[in-house]
C-alpha cells in the first residue's frame, strides 16, 4: 500500500515538474517600427562616430565628405519610413 502512494507522489510530482515542457510558448509578435527606430539610432550613432573621427584627423575632408553623404542618406530614407503612414505618436 505505501508503495502505491509513493509511486502516485512520485508521478505527481514528476507531472507537475514536465507540465512546463509540454505548454506551448507564445512569443510577442515583433513590431517592424521597432526595427526602423534601432537603424534610426544606429545611423544617428554612425554619423556621430564620423563626426568625431573627422575632427581628430582620422579622415581626410574627401572621404568625410563622400561617408557622411552615404550615412545622410540612409538616415534620412530610414526617418522618411518611420514618418511615412502609420507612423506612431
Amino acid at each position: 500500500m505505501i508503495e502505491v502512494l509513493f509511486f502516485t507522489v512520485a508521478v505527481l510530482i514528476a507531472a507537475y515538474l514536465l507540465a512546463p515542457a509540454f505548454q506551448s510558448l507564445q512569443l510577442p509578435e515583433a513590431d517592424p517600427r521597432d526595427a526602423l527606430e534601432a537603424a534610426g539610432d544606429a545611423a544617428l550613432r554612425a554619423l556621430h562616430d564620423l563626426d568625431l573621427d573627422w575632427q581628430t584627423g582620422k579622415l581626410s575632408e574627401s572621404d568625410y565628405r563622400a561617408a557622411r553623404a552615404l550615412l545622410e542618406a540612409e538616415a534620412s530614407e530610414v526617418f522618411r519610413q518611420l514618418a511615412g503612414p502609420g507612423a506612431r505618436q
